[in-house]
Formats: C-alpha cells, sequence, structure tokens
C-alpha cells in the first residue's frame, strides 16, 4: 500500500504493508463556516465574557491590534478587513489603529512577509511595528506575575502598554507546551522578551509531563496572568480544520472565549489511536519552517509510540535548528534529569541561558528517553544538530522505515500525516 506524508509544500510517498498499520491519524471532519464575515461580525456584537466590541472601544485613542508572525496561519487577509471596517464604522479613525507583530522570541518578518500576511492595503493605511525580542530598548518592566509560587517576570513591548484598547488576533490548535495555542499566546510570548517566556515555559517544563492538549496548565495560566497585565482587552480566535478551513471563531475574554475555541479545537484535531504504535511514522506539518516549530510533531509522538518503540520524524526544518536561540542545541545535548535541575536552578531573568530552549529540549528528552531511538527524515538539519538532538538520520522515509522494520520485525505500525497540530487520544 502506497502511503503520503507532507513535506513542506512536496509530498514523500512510502510503501508500507497495510496488515501492519494500526492507525493512519486521520482527524475529525469539521464543516467549514459558511459565512466567515457574517459569523465574525456577530461575534463581535455578542462576544464570550465581555460586552460587545463596540460599547468597548468608545472613547479610546490609542487601538494596538496584535497579529501573527509569519510561522502561523490565522487567515488575517479575511479577518482584518471586516475587523477594521466595524472599527471605522463604530466612530474609531484609521490614525487611531495600528498594529505589533507578535512573533515572540522568532526572527523578524521581511517587508514582503509583512504584505503576504496583511496584504498591500492594510500595508499603505496603517502603520505596523515589529516586536524583537532581542531589542531591550523596546521593552518595558511590570510588576511580576506569580503562578504556583513561581514568578514570571513581566518584560513587554512598550507600545501594548501605550494603547488604551488591546487586541489581539489568533488560531487556536494543540500546543505542546500552553495546553493549546490562540488566547493570551498573542501577547505572552508574542510581545514579551525572554524572561518572560523563559519563567512561563519553564513552569511547563518542571510540571513533569508535556501538557498537549490540557485546557490548564501552569504554562497556560502563567500566559493568561500576563496578558492580564500587560491588558488584553479582546481576543478574536479562529479554530480552523486540519485542512485548513475556519470552522469557528471565537471572541472576547482571553480566558472565556479561549476555553470555547479550545473545545472546539480539542474535537477537531483529535486522532484516535486504538492502541500505541511499536514505529510512528509522523510529520511536522504544518509546522516546518525550522525544528523549533517542527519539535511539536516529537511532542505529539510522545503519546502515540510504545515504551521502547521507534519514531520516525519527517521534517523539511527548512530554516535549520532555530533562530535567536544560539544555546538551543547545547539543552538539547542534556538528559531530561539534567534540564530539569538546571530549569530549576537557573533564574529566568538569565537571558543567557536560554530557558526558553530548555524547554523545548525537555520535550525532546521526554521522547528520546521513552523510545529506543528517533530516526529523522530531513535536508534541514546539519550533523551537529542532529547529533545534539540524539537522531538517525536516513536519506528517505523508506530506507529509515526498512531500518525500523529491522530493529522490531514484528512491529505494529503508526501514521500521523499532520503532526505539527495533531492531538493523539486513546481510543
Amino acid at each position: 500500500m502506497t502511503e503520503q506524508l507532507p513535506y513542506g509544500e512536496l509530498e514523500i510517498t512510502f510503501d508500507v504493508s497495510p496488515d501492519k498499520v494500526i492507525f493512519r491519524g486521520d482527524m475529525t471532519k469539521a464543516t467549514p463556516l459558511k459565512d466567515l464575515k457574517k459569523e465574525l461580525l456577530m461575534k463581535l456584537n455578542h462576544p464570550t465574557g465581555t460586552p460587545p466590541l463596540y460599547s468597548l472601544i468608545r472613547g479610546k485613542e490609542n487601538i494596538v491590534i496584535l497579529i501573527e508572525d509569519n510561522t502561523r496561519n490565522t487567515p488575517l487577509k479575511e479577518i482584518l478587513p471586516v475587523l477594521l471596517n466595524y472599527l471605522l464604522n463604530h466612530g474609531q479613525k484609521k490614525e487611531n489603529i495600528s498594529f505589533l507583530t507578535a512573533p515572540g522570541t522568532h526572527r523578524r518578518m521581511t517587508d514582503e512577509e509583512i504584505l503576504e500576511k496583511v496584504g498591500p492595503e492594510i500595508v499603505s493605511s496603517y502603520s505596523i511595528y515589529q516586536h524583537d525580542a532581542t531589542r531591550p530598548e523596546e521593552m518595558v518592566m511590570l510588576e511580576p506575575a506569580s503562578i504556583e509560587g513561581y514568578e514570571i517576570p513581566i518584560e513587554v513591548n512598550k507600545k501594548a502598554i501605550e494603547a488604551d484598547f488591546l487586541i489581539g488576533i489568533g488560531n487556536i490548535v494543540p500546543h505542546s507546551d500552553a495546553g493549546f495555542s490562540g488566547g493570551g499566546k498573542i501577547v505572552q510570548p508574542g510581545i514579551c522578551g525572554f524572561s518572560s517566556t523563559s519563567a512561563t515555559h519553564a513552569s511547563s517544563a518542571l510540571s513533569g509531563t508535556i501538557p498537549l492538549g490540557m485546557m490548564d496548565n501552569p504554562c497556560r495560566k502563567g500566559i493568561e496572568e500576563v496578558a492580564r497585565k500587560v491588558g488584553l482587552s479582546f481576543i478574536v480566535n479562529t479554530v480552523k480544520s486540519n485542512d485548513d478551513a475556519v470552522i469557528a471563531i471565537v471572541t472576547g475574554d482571553l480566558v472565556k472565549a479561549h476555553r470555547e475555541g479550545a473545545k472546539i479545537a480539542q474535537k477537531a484535531f483529535s486522532v484516535a489511536i486504538p492502541e500505541l504504535a511499536d514505529i510512528l511514522v509522523i510529520s511536522s506539518s504544518p509546522c516546518d519552517i525550522d525544528y523549533w516549530q517542527a519539535n511539536k510533531a516529537i511532542s505529539t509522538s510522545y503519546f502515540a509510540v510504545k515504551k521502547g518503540g521507534i519514531v520516525i520524524f519527517v521534517s523539511p526544518c527548512t530554516e535549520g535548528l532555530a533562530f535567536n536561540h544560539p544555546k538551543f542545541r547545547d539543552w538539547l545535548s542534556m538528559p531530561l534529569n539534567k534540564i530539569i535541575s538546571s530549569i530549576k536552578e537557573t533564574n529566568p531573568n538569565d537571558k543567557e541561558a536560554d530557558l526558553i530552549s530548555a524547554v523545548l529540549a525537555a520535550c525532546n528528552s521526554r521522547v528520546r528517553e521513552k523510545v529506543s531511538s528517533i530516526f529523522s527524515v530531513t535536508k534541514g538539519l546539519t550533523k551537529e544538530d542532529l547529533l545534539a538532538l540524539g537522531y538517525e538520520n536516513f536519506n528517505t522515509l523508506e530506507e529509515a522505515l526498512e531500518e525500523a522494520m529491522r530493529r522490531i520485525p514484528d512491529g505494529k505500525i503508526g501514521i500521523i500525516s499532520k503532526g505539527g497540530i495533531a492531538l493523539p487520544v486513546k481510543k
């Protein structure tokens, strides 16, 4: 039987005996919205947990809209014209509205990427500022937040603090650290500095598990406490199906509206796992740009593979290992117990330590210590990257699968084609 896996913009085909495959990672079929504009306008007037948006923006003179970077796929070109027309039709002026990109610790977008993200009309009509976590002069420090006794410094872009109304736009999918993306994540890590992001992520690593698909967890609580203190006033979040169609929109309070959307996403991205696989073949799609994003598939694999099994990780990692994280390889090379003890001993304000990398490394180490081997099929990672990750790289998926079957001759195979967004659920 011939199977297909996405590999960036390409597809990889491979042959596998059908009697060896125990699951294919198919997600729930979901019905797309018939009229996104109509649904969004209704949700702006009838949000969850807040009054209508038109009543909240009365008298506001500095509305800042937070938007994601090019590693995310919220349909901004469809949402922003509707939202902006709504604001203008309810008394706002163009000069009172601006945008701030929310890339977290990722690189700044190029001019071409911004143009592609929001379209030429918005680029030419509104001010668009780019958050850059490497520029401390653009940040301000607020009073820290505390979650379960863990202190989170709040270092945030001053543009957000200067706003008198802050709107966050995002998309909700399962997330390995925060449980689900969306909601307050557009603020933290979106427009925060390294110290804030280090602290919220560290709380995830110290929780003792990978909180993929968990509605409430220490990382999510930290994110939302930071977003509250920064002043996130209103969210607009989509939920998309696995084939990229918008199936729901939630608006309003950053927690109440988010949970409404997370419940929908939980159903939409669930992958039924009748039993754990001996050999799991998983693509990082649609999280392909670098390993920092593709690592989400490794976290997913933890819930779909047997102890002592083999994971075959398929991802182009087009931009390599990571950007802005020079210590990532160092953390990746450590065993889990060493990562956890080092996180406990490290101050989140120590930017040189790069605690954010430690958390992603912890996810990798949890999987690495559960399975016998992680095979990779990638052209984007160097030998040094693969050595730190502890992966055996193969030129083709066929070669990787052949070697996996040689090591586990009677192994049952699981396949997950969109591991970057999948949520494995035991049947």
